[in-house]
């Protein structure tokens, strides 16, 4: 950066983002009217101490850099709202964070945070805090003086547990605590009236505060915590403390559809060309079968139905509805149902299944003239 630059005496906006800039000179602090500053994606390690000299600046981005620290300098920057340190290394931050009261943005996702400087607590603007990716254990209690925060993200840290000062976060309406080692949550959680989004998914969490219900909660994740399934929200007892909490079991994201390994079809209705085949199992039970035997083999129990074939036949100007017999029973492969059907009719039988035609019954000959195999190879429609 050439050291004229000093002379931009009016100069409100600098983006310098997207090069290879490993280091600021410190004549960037004789910019006195500069509000915005973008330095994001760059190679900066170190800020120099005159940077705090920009007591007009509102706008700070130093994201995906190579931060290990913030000077204490940054104190001076009494205008600032909004600064974003993403994607750094950043193992603290200064003490001198506290100082800025203007503060209303703080981004410092994805960085070696070990812990967060109580000083945070006297950032009383604060609104929005990200600490997504980093090494936190605890909250300092401090952060329940944040009274104007709406959106707390620490997602995917190590935290252990929330403090009670929680509560006083009166305006806070997202709270996002996903991928943590959280074992319980406060009861003053409840205290956030305007929270209306909770992500604890991903916790060791084994119910939720019963206060949770005077909250008007929009949207709640909870998987990974407990694996045991329920339909609603139920009441329990904490046996160690004696409260009444909610339980806090995964809820299912579907309804549980059955499979043709779970057993026999119970019904089965076919509608192709020539007409509607319609199966129903009287005895409601699934066969279980020996998913083993070859394919080419059949049970040695048959289970003998009766059916209602509805069919148009082109060449007659009716529609006449025949009983018939059938033998039906499930390929002990795959359990997908199989069925021949004979009418005296129509002279035809029909095959329905995944069986190819070698698997008819013995009663069903080449020297049959009355009779003729049909497989169905492709339906029109298929309910079950």
């Amino acid at each position: 950066m050439p050291s004229s630059m000093d002379r931009l005496v009016n100069l409100e906006r600098l983006d310098l983002g997207d090069n290879e800039i490993e280091m600021l000179p410190p004549h960037i602090g004789k910019l006195p009217a500069l509000q915005e500053l973008w330095l994001d994606h760059n190679q900066l390690q170190s800020l120099p101490s005159e940077i705090g000299q920009l007591s007009n600046l509102t706008c700070l981005d130093l994201s995906e850099n190579r931060l290990e620290f913030l000077p204490e300098d940054i104190a001076g920057l009494e205008s600032l709202t909004d600064l974003h340190l993403s994607q750094n290394v950043l193992e603290t931050l200064p003490d001198g964070i506290g100082k800025l009261e203007k503060l209303t943005i703080l981004k410092v996702d994805q960085n070696r945070l070990t812990s967060l400087n109580p000083n945070i607590g006297h950032c009383h603007n604060l609104q929005e805090l990200i600490l997504t990716e980093n090494f936190l254990s605890e909250l300092p209690v401090e952060i329940g003086k944040l009274v104007k925060l709406t959106n707390l993200n620490v997602d995917r840290n190590s935290l252990t547990s929330v403090p009670e000062e929680i509560g006083n976060l009166c305006e806070l309406g997202v709270l996002s605590l996903r991928d943590n080692r959280l074992t319980m949550l406060p009861d003053t959680l409840g205290s956030c009236k305007r929270l209306h989004v909770l992500d604890v998914s991903g916790n060791r969490l084994p119910y939720l505060p019963y206060t949770l219900l005077q909250l008007q909660l929009k949207a709640v994740w909870l998987s990974d915590n407990q694996a045991q399934p329920l339909l609603t929200f139920q009441t329990d007892t904490d046996p160690d403390t004696g409260k009444t909490v909610l339980t806090c079991f995964l809820l299912p994201q579907q309804e549980y559809q059955p499979t043709i390994a779970d057993g026999r079809l119970y019904r089965c209705d076919v509608t192709t060309a020539n007409g509607t085949f319609s199966y129903a199992d009287p005895h409601g039970g699934g066969a279980t079968g020996d998913e083993e035997e070859d394919d080419d083999d059949w049970r040695e129990q048959e289970a003998s139905r009766t059916h209602s074939v509805k069919f148009s036949d082109p060449q007659e100007q009716d529609n006449r509805e025949v009983s018939i017999s059938s033998s039906v029973d499930a390929c002990s492969k795959c359990f997908r149902l199989v069925s021949v059907a004979y009418g005296r009719c129509k002279r035809w039988a029909v095959r329905w299944g995944c069986c190819a035609a070698r698997h008819a019954p013995a009663n069903l000959t080449r020297s049959s003239s009355y009779y003729m195999l049909n497989t169905l190879k492709e339906f029109d429609e298929i309910e079950v």
